[in-house]
């Protein structure tokens, strides 16, 4: 057990973590990005991206106990109408993993949750999977080669993909970490589960030139629209990386507001072009987690 697990756990019995949420004054989002069959997980995901479904359903019955969970819709709109949204939470997805469709929105149904999946329009149903889940980009994976791919690289998936391995072999991703088809999408929007918009190709919106700008924030809506009939009102910025200019495409393409990945509250006077999630690791543990939705990150006051 390492110190930050017994810092949580600490917390947690000594009441520190119920205190500090009942004291919050802001909504929580919460982000996910895939949802595994427990016999699925394994070792490969050291990027923590694909949780195993006992984990997610714990974390979604404590949610729904100690929460008024809302959809992103009606957070957002207490935010932008100036009313508290102390006690609340809000459920998304990044990516539009098949996992997804096939085991968290089923589970969120039966327990009444609503959520949000931000979908990269351009992924679902092609056979390759992200690049983040290749591994030969996993083996080559740092802290400073992330940051190359992301600004060298703009986050290009193929070139990342190549800049790692000198002989590309044709390879299917297993399936649980594939994207979802349009017609599992569609069919799950059709049962309330509301869509996003997570760029056209998941590339760097800050590296990129005017024109490639507007097809990931404006032709990226126009597809997932016609795809699944459906015009989504929220954006998600890929990695979480946004400047001005990014912002500036966003809300003029007429986008009600955005999400970025900054592991902090929600406050009231949020940007609603900049709104904050917390990134759910999938190994974390039930007592850490409790204390990020309560603000008590022990890793972001070790960064600070």
């Amino acid at each position: 057990m390492t110190l930050a697990s017994l810092c949580y756990r600490a917390l947690k019995v000594s009441g520190f973590t119920s205190l500090a949420r009942w004291l919050s004054s802001g909504g929580v989002i919460l982000c996910y990005h895939n949802v595994v069959a427990g016999t699925d997980a394994d070792t490969s995901d050291t990027l923590g991206l694909h949780m195993p479904l006992p984990t997610f359903e714990r974390q979604m019955r404590w949610l729904a106990a100690n929460y008024d969970v809302v959809p992103l819709a009606e957070l957002i709109a207490r935010l932008s109408e100036g009313r508290s949204p102390r006690g609340t939470a809000a459920v998304t997805f990044d990516d539009a993993y098949g996992g997804v469709f096939d085991h968290a929105w089923p589970l969120l149904q039966d327990l009444s949750i609503p959520a949000t999946v931000f979908v990269v329009a351009e992924a679902p149903g092609r056979d390759e999977g992200f690049w983040w889940d290749d591994p030969d980009v996993l083996r080559a994976y740092s802290p400073a080669q992330r940051r190359r791919w992301l600004t060298t690289y703009r986050g290009d998936s193929g070139t990342i993909v190549a800049s790692v391995a000198a002989e590309r072999r044709p390879r299917q991703p297993p399936r649980w970490c594939r994207p979802a088809a349009w017609s599992a999408i569609t069919e799950a929007a059709t049962s309330g589960l509301q869509l996003g918009v997570h760029s056209a190709t998941h590339r760097s919106l800050p590296e990129l030139e005017d024109g490639d700008l507007h097809r990931e924030v404006v032709d990226s809506r126009d597809i997932i629209t016609r795809c699944t009939g459906v015009t989504p009102a929220f954006f998600a910025y890929p990695y979480g990386m946004w400047n001005d200019r990014v912002q500036r495409a966003v809300r003029s393409a007429g986008y009600r507001a955005a999400v970025t990945l900054e592991g902090r509250h929600t406050g009231a006077t949020a940007d609603p072009w900049a709104l904050p999630r917390i990134n759910v690791p999938a190994g974390i543990e039930d007592a850490a987690f409790q204390a990020w939705t309560a603000g008590l990150n022990l890793r972001r006051w070790r960064d600070a």
